[in-house]
């Protein structure tokens, strides 16, 4: 025990001055032993005073009242638990005090504080519990009992600080906090509280300050301080309270106590001193308006503003007298006192100056100066910044006693104090200059936007103040339009016209129309446009386009002297003539979170002056690298930044051009298409041709044309015509780069050599034409990448002008070479009109006539080179050969059939129609009748697909083929599928089907190719064997309508919600119209005299007069719907005269259908009828004694044909015929080559024979649910399913169902297993499944199997029985796995295999590959959890991969997480199923060694040495005892629950002991290998040493025996042993947990909970003995008995009272509370002692605190009801899963706190804090913040519509007749206080 602490010990006084006798000094004993007897003596008047009036059961309660309340006291159960004995500092009265000076509240009287006090006043018990309840609070300071050893290291844990912290002096909002210690603590709560300074002291509850960890209780409740002494934040209540209770009442009034009175304080200073106070002047640092590199300081009074202007006009030298001033966020001071100052890390010493400020002469301020001048502030605080941290790493090496590496000569002449006082102040240093730093970046970031705009707006920004006088004013007038008016089709003779707006708009209310006809009657009235010589259409001008043909419909668009064209009806016809031209815009690299991105932007002139030679420039490929960022980039704008990041960003691997000397200049080229200009010294339009196929710039010739990588698909301009293919770019020039060399067609196209099949194109962008690139803007290409040219495949089947897109010509204009177009050589006169040059001949060759190499413009939509020509119908001749056939003169000569009289009688029959006299063509645009393709009525097939077939089959014949011809190739390998696509007399290869064979390839090429080609097939068997495996939510569908006849079909389940989303996305799409066919050109040109005889002379002159008028017509005239208008006429309505009536009585369309209708049946009475019409049912078609077409017909009741039968197996049989069922219709193989996956959508519903085999009759299973109306298709367990695709997609059902003996539909296969075919007994019968015989079929005798056959198919296992794999598979026979879980991953395996064998180059090393790919290894595992040892059972698990095995294991096991680890019982990590294996085998070896050595023991036979010779008779005895040991045990390799229950038998002591034994031999470990540290053995250690060389030579004994005796015996084969499970743990990527562990973990949990048990128990009996005691207590209602006593002041007491608990309860209270400390010290015991570390050394922290946090989140402007949670690592990953979970339509941008502050820094986000996010918006109040503004708007207008005394409530509570008391007045205040009144205060609890 320790001695209490008296209130004085002088240093010099001896032992006996504390004795009582020898001292005068009093102890705290005393003073509390004589202020307990005088309260005791002071409370017996009061208490029988105040007892003596009965209470009344009427009596009413009060408020504020004390009358009434009844008494009642704490329970003695309810008191604290645990209390030191020796308490910090008791309470003790201040009267009992001899010196107040001694004692401090703030300061304890220990030198430890305690860890345990009492109840503080300030936390007041509100609710009283009764005497049974119970306390939690127990003493966490006790310590367990000190034993004879001390704690083990890993054992002991680091002491946790948790306290709920309030700042000092008010308990408002609490922080929670946890720490290792109160430094940290400090730290932590410094910045949590936000206190302006740094937390340095703690106190409790009761004012102790605390100074170590220990000595604050667990989840206390701590005040926080910044060095001032401790303030009580109940001290204003405790001080109403003291006022209260000793005020009196008097007559006068109510009087207080001396204390209560406030004092008034004065302040003590002469008027001298508060004037020369009052007047002071400051230092202000002032800078010109918009200077901030030139600063003045001028010294003024604070009052005198008009002074200190006078002396900023001298100091600055200003030309006018000085106005405003301005701070640096541009705030005008008017007053100087409101100057703002900064922070005191900027001031340069002495006193503080204020500042800075800008002067201003009276113009608006210039937010340059600032900018600069906070840009220099920040340079000096980060080289401050940079110093100060070079500082504290020198101090902090030095506090590290590391004073060799610290290089600053102060800091080794340092204390260790004055080291940590240093550290302490730059610590401070550091933290205001981040904290200026990042207010300094604010301000800058804010003066950004403003300094932008004044570059932008130049000198004019600074009077933006001086009022403008708009345009539209009355004063001025509305301004007119100046506008060039050009000719239809012209691009000179421009005519100026002037438009009176102010005029026209008088009397037009707002007319667009009306305004627009005015203007066009303006221009009409003009005289050039009378002078026209043309003929005119109209009189008037109709439109009005732009340059690049956009209709101009609003006269506002037009802006002054803006080029227009008029048209008198006319189309746009285009004045220009396009080219393509090299186009430069200026890059820069833009910081966009944490991604470095390239934009692109429009350069000035002024940039590229001086710099416009070439040789000033270096292409690069990607941005360059030598790239320097310009000043003004590094402060760009941000919302200008977000601009081009969305419209603006290009591929930052692009090529660039940088200049050699100006880094920050990066240009970024781009081909486009722009108005032909003349040529000039540096044009951009002229481009250079050579022979080697490049084109690059004559302005920049280190860039060419070239293909680049990014592919965009989109349409021609204006057209519907859809393009795809990489885009054609400018690019650095690279020798023998086949993307940059091009090659000239003779048609007048351009291929590129890496892309000979793709032509050059373009898509019709023009430079400047925004509005039509927005319009057709291609998709795949970056926002900033406007796209010109690409190359693609031909266009076929579109319009002459639409072919032109792919056309060219070269147009040379150079002055020294005129007339080169000369030497062209094109037929067709339009070219040569135009003096177009073409590089080659009509032969291909290089026209060599040319002055290489070629310079001139490249125009795009360039005339035919050649005159079209009409061309006959003769048939095409090939040369054709065999596949792999080299020997070109091996070829013949095969004619394709003659189709002309076919396309002859279908053209006469479309000529004329003789009801109608109107003229029909096939196909108008094309001159080629051979491209006529049309459809036969006889067969399903065309035209082209006849002659094809036709022309195979000559093949055939005149080839010798084996098969029938089936495919075509061409010389370089691609496949043709029409004759349309082959020229004359080229050579072509015939295939039966087989793949191409190059013939130019080399033998080893073949044979790499074949065998690629094997596994291709074999992986995209397997793929499709995946989408067909596992089909789900398919059901039974109409197709088409509801209409009889329709087909049944299986689809997708109908969802209403996919449904809502495509029909939303259909009704954003506009409809296309479809415009009425192109009448003919000549209608006057009618071939035959029949139709013009059967006309009536009225209809020939109609006929001959419209010939007239369109012959008067211009072209444009003729075009069909020439008013845009889509009004389309019925051709049905022509047939009749009144077209109204019949477009009232026309029959309606019936409206399609949903889904979900087509979808849904009714099974009633045998018919499966739709719900919609139940008249139409489901019914077997019988057509040529063939019944399998399913169809929906009309209900009839004598059908049999449509009645079904629905069994409880899932058939669905025919009543007619009861062996047909429902069945799906498989998807058919054929176009499995070209990639598709086969879908089970839209397969037809026909019947077959019923299958009774157990598998592969998957889609005959059906289920028929009557609530949805649904039959559900595929009804039954996945393994059907899996055999039923695997029939299907041709594989093999072993690589399924593996050596497991299935029920399966199968052939039996005879196999000859000699070469002499001839002797039956050569021959071998094997079982296989239907995809391996459908691959015998013709090679060898099969024949089909009896149903209820179970068999594995042989071919998985020819290797085993010595045959030829000839299967469903061509190489990966029993290779592949593909059960439920490995189908999957075998899938990809396979995928990325052959990916890599495809870049081998060796056909041997893939042969190696494929052959080194070993069989599947199935393993059966029994898989724990990690961490539950053997406590539940395990599940028995199979599988061939590791991969396979972890996912089943997940599902099985049900983990949380995905498993990720396999352990096995010693610990090691299987990663693969090969070390899986090897393990099952060396474990089944040790286990049969170890029990042949224990039954050889048992039997007392000798054992023998592996020196000695084992004779043939022990080797027998050896084998007949391991095979007597396997008849009698199978299982007990495996007895994992014997295992278990042994080890759960063992007890704790068993766990003490091996602790003890692990420290003594980690005690021995310390003191091992005594040589290495220089000492000589003793004999005994000599000893040690030889025993443990024996050791170890006895152990290679023992296992040379163990390994001869297995040797002896003959081990089962690997298929036997892995017949057994192997135990396996999983774990989630956690450590392993051995199973003898966590068995141990469990028993003595057990044991702790038997201990509690019965502890429990005891305390439950207790506690329901006291509730009874009480109960009869209370229920007995005694009154007591009055008993008189000595007391003067309370004569009588009351004791026996009903209401006081008696002695028997109090000792059973005592009881209660004993037992429930006993019980809480169990648990806290038992808790620390179940809690164990390893003891692991590591370098790395103890704890790390991890990066991700958990947010609550709700959209900003909407109710936090939606709060939801998130988690992220950093505010990228925030905002993605924020716009995801908070289902925003765009994506989140911004975050906001509570208050509406931006969150920037994810440092500034704390765990659970509650954020608003934005997608761009301000931030906006939440809507449920809304209900408080309008409690407090409905408060505002009841007072202002009812008056003030609305709000004004009262209370008047009423009087006691017999007692005159207000219970609100003073009689209470007049009362002295009780003792019964101190327990129910708050400072007396």
């Amino acid at each position: 025990m320790v001695d209490r602490p008296k209130l004085q010990v002088p240093k010099d006084s001896p032992a006996s001055a504390f004795i009582k006798n020898n001292s005068d000094i009093v102890s705290y004993e005393d003073l509390i032993v004589a202020q307990y007897l005088d309260d005791l003596k002071r409370s017996r008047h009061e208490l029988k005073k105040f007892k003596d009036s009965p209470l009344s059961p009427y009596s009413q309660r009060f408020p504020n009242g004390a009358f009434g309340r009844r008494t009642r006291r704490r329970p003695v159960s309810a008191s604290i638990v645990g209390r030191s004995k020796t308490t910090g500092k008791p309470k003790i009265d201040v009267k009992y005090i001899a010196d107040h000076t001694l004692w401090d509240a703030a300061t304890p009287r220990t030198d430890k504080a305690l860890t345990k006090l009492s109840r503080p006043s300030s936390a007041p018990i509100k609710f009283r519990r009764p005497q049974s309840a119970t306390s939690s609070i127990y003493s966490y300071g006790r310590h367990r009992p000190p034993s004879g050893r001390s704690k083990p290291l890993y054992k002991k844990q680091p002491h946790i600080i948790r306290v709920s912290a309030y700042k000092n002096g008010c308990k408002d909002t609490p922080v929670r906090a946890a720490a290792s210690s109160i430094k940290m603590l400090l730290e932590f709560l410094t910045d949590k509280l936000g206190l302006p300074f740094a937390a340095r002291r703690i106190f409790l509850e009761d004012g102790i300050e605390v100074f170590e960890a220990c000595d604050i209780p667990t989840y206390s409740e701590v005040f926080i301080s910044m060095g001032e002494p401790y303030k009580d934040p109940d001290e204003s209540a405790k001080r109403n309270l003291l006022q209260r209770t000793g005020a009196t009442w008097t007559l006068s009034g109510v009087n207080l106590l001396p204390e209560g009175k406030k004092k008034t304080t004065k302040a003590k200073m002469s008027k001298r001193m508060r004037s020369l106070t009052d007047k002071k002047k400051v230092r202000i640092i002032v800078y010109r308006n918009g200077n901030g590199n030139e600063p003045v300081e001028v010294v003024a009074d604070l009052t005198e503003k008009e002074n200190f202007l006078e002396g900023c006009t001298g100091r600055l030298n200003l030309t006018s007298h000085a106005r405003i001033l301005y701070d640096w966020d541009g705030n005008e001071i008017t007053d100087l006192i409101d100057t703002p100052m900064v922070d005191d890390c900027l001031q340069t010493g002495g006193t503080p100056a204020l500042g800075p400020l800008w002067v201003s002469i009276g113009d608006g301020f210039s937010p340059s100066g600032a900018r600069d001048y906070i840009a220099q502030l920040i340079q000096i605080l980060k080289k401050k910044l940079r110093d100060v941290k070079k500082f504290k790493t020198e101090i902090d090496i030095a506090l590290n006693d590391d004073m060799d590496n610290v290089t600053i000569r102060a800091i080794k002449s340092m204390t260790p104090e004055e080291l940590y006082d240093a550290q302490s102040k730059v610590e401070n240093d550091v933290d205001q200059y981040k904290e200026t730093l990042q207010k300094l970046k604010s301000k800058l970031e804010n003066l950004e936007e403003k300094h932008q705009q004044e570059e932008s707006y130049g000198a004019s920004y600074r009077m933006t103040h001086i009022q403008e006088i708009p345009a539209d004013c009355r004063l001025v007038g509305m301004k007119g339009l100046r506008l060039k008016v050009f000719k239809n089709g012209q691009a000179e003779g421009e005519h100026v016209s002037f438009f009176n707006l102010r005029e026209a708009m008088k009397g037009i209310h707002g007319d667009k129309e009306l305004l627009m006809k005015r203007l066009l009657d303006e221009l009409s009235s003009s005289h050039w446009t009378n002078n026209i010589q043309t003929p005119k259409l109209n009189a008037i001008a109709q439109q009005i386009y732009d340059k690049f043909g956009h209709e101009i419909t609003d006269v506002m668009q037009l802006k002054y002297d803006q080029e227009i064209w008029l048209s008198f009806g006319e189309a746009f016809i285009t004045p220009f003539t396009y080219c393509l031209e090299a186009s430069f815009d200026r890059a820069t690299k833009a910081d966009k979170e944490g991604v470095e991105r390239v934009l692109r932007e429009q350069i000035m002139k002024d940039d590229l002056e001086g710099k416009e030679e070439h040789s000033q420039w270096e292409s690069t490929i990607g941005f360059p690298m030598l790239y320097e960022p310009a000043i003004q980039s590094l402060y760009a704008d941000a919302e200008r930044n977000d601009w081009l990041l969305q419209n603006a960003e290009i591929d930052s691997r692009g090529h660039y051009l940088i200049h050699k000397e100006k880094r920050d200049l990066v240009l970024y080229p781009e081909v486009a298409a722009d108005e032909k200009r003349k040529r000039g010294n540096k044009d951009q339009q002229i481009w250079i041709i050579s022979k080697s196929g490049y084109i690059y710039s004559r302005y920049m010739p280190q860039l060419c044309l070239g293909v680049s990588d990014t592919v965009i698909e989109g349409k021609l301009f204006d057209k519907d015509v859809t393009v795809e293919g990489p885009v054609v770019t400018l690019q650095k020039r690279q020798t023998q780069n086949p993307n940059q060399m091009w090659t000239f067609n003779v048609d007048g196209s351009i291929s590129s050599q890496s892309h000979p099949e793709k032509k050059l194109t373009y898509i019709g962008s023009k430079l400047g034409d925004d509005e039509s690139y927005n319009n057709n803007k291609p998709t795949g290409a970056l926002c900033g990448v406007r796209v010109c040219l690409v190359i693609c495949d031909a266009l076929q089947n579109v319009s002459k002008k639409d072919v032109s897109s792919q056309r060219f010509a070269i147009k040379q204009e150079k002055f020294e070479n005129l007339g080169q177009w000369k030497h062209t050589e094109a037929s067709n006169p339009d070219f040569n009109k135009l003096a177009y040059s073409w590089p080659v001949k009509e032969n291909g060759e290089i026209n060599e006539n040319y002055d290489w190499p070629m310079e001139g413009y490249i125009i795009p939509n360039a005339p035919p080179i050649r005159k079209a020509t009409q061309k006959g119908y003769a048939p095409l001749r090939l040369m054709a050969l065999k596949n792999g056939e080299r020997d070109i003169y091996n070829a013949i000569a095969v004619v394709a059939p003659n189709m002309t009289n076919m396309m002859k009688d279908h053209s006469k029959k479309n000529k004329v129609d003789k009801k109608t006299g109107r003229v029909h063509r096939h196909d108008e645009d094309d001159d080629n009748s051979n491209d006529i393709d049309f459809q036969l009525h006889c067969i399903d097939l065309t035209l082209s697909q006849l002659e094809f077939i036709i022309f195979l089959d000559s093949c055939t014949s005149m080839l010798d083929l084996p098969f029938a011809a089936r495919r075509l190739f061409d010389e370089k390998g691609k496949e043709h599928f029409s004759l349309k696509t082959v020229v004359r007399d080229q050579i072509v290869y015939i295939t039966c089907g087989e793949n191409w064979s190059d013939p130019k390839l080399t033998k080893e090429e073949q044979q790499k190719r074949h065998y690629l080609s094997q596994v291709a097939h074999d992986v995209n068997k397997i793929e499709q064997f995946c989408a067909l495996r596992h089909p789900e939510k398919f059901v039974i569908e109409i197709e088409g309508n509801l209409v009889p006849n329709a087909r049944v079909l299986i689809n997708k389940e109908w969802n209403r919600d996919e449904h809502l989303r495509v029909s939303q996305s259909m009704e954003e799409k506009p409809p296309t119209p479809q415009l009425a066919p192109p009448l003919p050109p000549q209608q006057e040109n009618i071939d035959t005299e029949e139709a013009l005889a059967q006309m009536t002379a009225r209809q020939r002159a109609n006929l001959k007069s419209e010939q007239r008028l369109n012959a008067l017509k211009w072209p444009w005239e003729r075009l069909v719907n020439v008013s845009g208008s889509f009004d389309y006429e019925d051709p049905e309505a022509k047939k009749y005269t009144d077209k109204e009536l019949y477009e009232k009585f026309k029959p309606k369309s019936s409206p399609r259908l949903s889904r979900d209708v087509l979808q849904t049946f009714s099974y009633e009475d045998g018919y499966i009828a739709s719900t919609a019409n139940r008249n139409l049912v489901l019914a077997v078609i019988e057509e040529e004694c063939r019944m399998n077409d399913v169809l929906l017909v009309k209900r009839m009741p004598d059908d049999i044909n449509q009645k079904w039968v629905m069994t409880q197996h899932g058939e669905i049989r025919s009543k007619c015929y009861q062996n047909l069922v429902l069945t799906v219709s498989m998807p058919s193989l054929e176009n499995t080559e070209s990639g598709h996956l086969m879908t089970f959508v839209g397969c037809p519903v026909i019947l077959q024979t019923r299958r009774t085999n157990q598998f592969g009759k998957a889609h005959q299973r059906w289920h028929y649910d009557a609530e949805s109306g649904l039959i559900q298709a595929f009804h039954t367990e996945l393994p059907d399913k899996e055999i039923t695709a695997a029939n299907q997609a041709d594989v093999c059902t072993f690589a399924i169902a593996q050596t497991a003996q299935i029920d399966q539909p199968g052939y039996s296969v005879e196999i000859p297993t000699k070469s002499n075919n001839n002797n039956r007994s050569n021959y071998i019968e094997i079982k296989v499944c239907i995809s391996c015989a459908r691959a015998m079929r013709g090679r060898y005798k099969i024949t089909k199997l009896k149903a209820n056959t179970p068999f594995s198919c042989a071919m998985g296992t020819a290797k085993k029985l010595r045959l030829k794999q000839i299967g469903s598979f061509r190489i990966l026979n029993g290779k592949v796995d593909l059960s439920t879980h490995e189908a999957e991953i075998t899938l990809a395996r396979w995928q990325q295999k052959l990916e890599n064998l495809q870049k081998e180059a060796n056909a041997s090393i893939i042969a190696k590959e494929i052959s080194a790919s070993r069989n599947v290894k199935n393993v059966k595992i029994l898989a724990y959890k990690n961490g539950e040892g053997r406590l539940r059972p395990g599940e028995i698990i199979c599988g061939s991969s590791i991969q396979g095995l972890l996912n089943q294991c997940m599902k099985r096991l049900g983990l949380n997480n995905a498993a990720r680890r396999l352990y096995t019982e010693d610990g090691l990590i299987m990663l693969d199923i090969d070390d899986l294996i090897q393990y099952a085998l060396e474990n089944y070896k040790n286990s049969m060694v170890d029990k042949l050595e224990k039954m050889m023991t048992e039997n007392g036979e000798v054992q023998v040495s592996d020196e000695e010779d084992i004779t043939s008779t022990q080797q027998n005895h050896v084998q007949e005892q391991f095979n007597h040991f396997q008849e009698r045990s199978e299982i007990d390799l495996n007895t994992p629950l014997q295992r278990a229950m042994q080890n759960i038998e063992q007890d704790e002591e068993d766990e003490r002991g091996d602790n003890e034994r692990g420290e003594s031999e980690r005690g021995q470990s310390e003191f091992q290998d005594p040589v290495e540290n220089g000492q000589e053995l003793t004999d005994a250690e000599h000893l040690n040493v030889r025993e443990a060389e024996v050791d170890d030579k006895e152990a290679e004994k023992i296992q040379r025996r163990r390994d001869h005796l297995l040797s002896q015996i003959k081990l089962p084969t690997l298929d036997t042993i892995l017949r057994y499970p192997i135990e396996i743990w999983v774990s989630s990527g956690k450590s392993f947990v051995p199973p003898e562990v966590v068995e141990s973990k469990e028993v003595n949990r057990k044991k702790r909970r038997a201990f509690r048990a019965q502890v429990s128990l005891e305390l439950d009996l207790e506690k329901h003995v006291l509730r009874q005691m009480k109960g009869r207590r209370i229920e007995s209602q005694k009154p007591g008995e009055y008993r008189s006593t000595l007391s003067s002041k309370q004569p009588v007491v009351k004791e026996g009272n009903w209401e006081q608990p008696t002695v028997e309860e109090k000792i059973k209270h005592d009881t209660v509370n004993k037992l429930e400390t006993h019980l809480n010290e169990i648990r806290s015991n038992q808790k620390t002692g179940s809690v164990a570390t390893l003891n692991v050394r590591s370098t790395r922290k103890l704890y790390h605190t991890p990066t991700t946090i958990r947010v609550v989140a709700y959209p900003n402007g909407e109710s936090t009801d939606r709060a939801v949670y998130l988690y992220g690592a950093d505010m990228n990953e925030l905002l993605e899963n924020a716009t995801a979970k908070l289902s925003l339509w765009k994506k989140a941008k911004l975050i906001y706190d509570e208050d509406g502050k931006q969150i920037k820094d994810f440092s500034n986000i704390t765990r659970d804090q509650l954020l608003c996010i934005s997608t761009g918006n301000s931030f906006k109040r939440p809507k449920n913040s809304t209900q408080d503004i309008e409690v407090k708007a409905n408060w505002g207008r009841a007072r202002k519509q009812y008056g003030p005394e609305a709000t004004d409530l009262r209370v008047y509570p009423s009087k006691n007749k017999k007692v005159d008391v207000d219970p609100f007045g003073p009689p209470e205040l007049a009362l002295p206080v009780t003792i019964v009144d101190k327990e129910d205060t708050p400072s007396g609890r």
